[in-house]
């Protein structure tokens, strides 16, 4: 809750300074009048910002924090208490300093006159464009308790999802980082030593020898050189996908990596699957949910795709029809679609595709890092096994210059 500092005049003309927490300038005001003060001037008390305060801006809001705020909420509204209420409350309970500044934001505009989804547009980097649709659906439908429960679940969803890909990738990636940094070190600490016992003997070293220790000298000379390229190289990654052509090419790509690229598009088309499917079912109409969706894939190669599809469902076709014409989903779900539309039941139906490609994104991740586990120690093994050789390749070369 954020602190304001304030000057004030009492009953008799004297000056009275201090400070107080409150949710926002309003509830001082009034706090103070009824104490027989009165307000010269009122300002809110900046947080000290040290390297806690950093890291939070940069790490951002954590999916897990907006599982949690929209569960609580879901709750405390299902209980029938005001929305300004139950953000006050939120925002004490919440560790989280960027959504506890958003939500601070939030109450002061509901307090200024903006409706509970307008007041969380003004925060996309927070709030998806998914989580300002159900909260608007469910304002103008007097659900909002359902909406938000449809957000905790999707929400609860996609962080379910996170934490499966990523936890089947942890162990490559931890071999990756061990094996590079015994071949660092080698190349580094072991293989100087060994440039050093052979330069004695003055012998003629085989090529693969000369090369390593052309590469151990670069970087034990330059090492600042390559470190320096390799962060200039993710930075200038970072700002050419940030751009809308970058972007669109790395999306491209994105979805033609080897192995990779199959388990990336059914995560896209899974996560379009069910927020349309979570939309639909809060009465988002079928243009606004197809966009919103589209968005959510976070794919602009799909996102094309898919307002091609709002196009032709605006001129009267049916869902199933351009989803399958687009050739972008698997044929699994335009069927389902079509069955979907043909009972009545399409978003509950879009669920049940999207529970479905789920189930196949985990399948397909077990096989992905069975796969890559032995091709991991065969690689690794090539390299080190390289290296090594590369080292004792000269000692059969010394044993002759030695009897000489």
């Amino acid at each position: 809750m954020p602190v304001y500092s304030y000057t004030a005049r009492d009953i008799d003309g004297q000056i009275v300074t201090g400070s107080s927490a409150a949710a926002d300038e309003t509830i001082i005001r009034r706090d103070l009048r009824e104490n027989g003060l009165y307000v010269v001037s009122l300002a809110e008390q900046m947080e000290r910002r040290g390297l806690a305060d950093l890291w939070a801006r940069v790490r951002g809001v954590k999916l897990g924090d907006l599982v949690i705020f929209s569960q609580q909420l879901s709750t405390m509204v299902g209980a029938g208490l005001p929305i300004l209420e139950c953000l006050h409350e939120l925002i004490d309970g919440t560790d989280s300093l960027p959504l506890r500044r958003a939500l601070q934001q939030v109450a002061r505009d509901i307090q200024g006159g903006s409706t509970f989804s307008q007041a969380l547009a003004q925060h996309p980097k927070i709030f998806s464009e998914l989580f300002v649709a159900l909260v608007h659906a469910g304002e103008v439908g007097g659900v909002l308790e359902q909406s938000l429960e449809a957000i905790a679940e999707s929400l609860d969803k996609e962080q379910e999802l996170r934490e499966k890909v990523k936890s089947a990738f942890v162990y490559p990636v931890v071999v990756l980082l061990v094996a590079a940094g015994v071949v660092t070190f080698m190349l580094l600490y072991i293989i100087p030593i060994f440039e050093r016992v052979y330069a004695q003997f003055r012998a003629q070293l085989p090529a693969p020898t000369r090369m390593l220790i052309a590469v151990s000298n670069a970087m034990t000379e330059y090492w600042w050189i390559g470190f320096l390229g390799l962060i200039g190289l993710v930075l200038g990654f970072r700002a050419v996908i940030a751009t809308e052509r970058g972007g669109r090419i790395w999306d491209r790509v994105k979805l033609r990596i080897p192995l990779l690229g199959k388990l990336i598009r059914k995560i896209v088309v899974a996560r379009f699957v069910r927020t349309l499917g979570i939309l639909l079912g809060a009465g988002v109409p079928m243009l606004s949910a197809l966009r919103t969706a589209a968005d959510v894939a976070a794919n602009s190669e799909f996102r094309d795709a898919i307002s091609g599809v709002a196009t032709d469902v605006t001129e009267g076709a049916s869902l199933s029809v351009p989803l399958r014409a687009c050739g972008k989903f698997p044929n699994l779900v335009p069927r389902l679609v079509q069955a979907g539309e043909e009972s009545g039941d399409l978003d509950g139906m879009l669920l049940k595709v999207a529970h479905f490609l789920d189930r196949d994104i985990e399948y397909t991740v077990r096989r992905l890092t069975t796969l890559m586990e032995p091709a991991l120690t065969v690689v690794l093994g090539g390299i080190v096994g390289t290296i090594v050789v590369s080292l004792y390749m000269p000692i059969f070369t010394l044993a002759v210059v030695v009897r000489r």
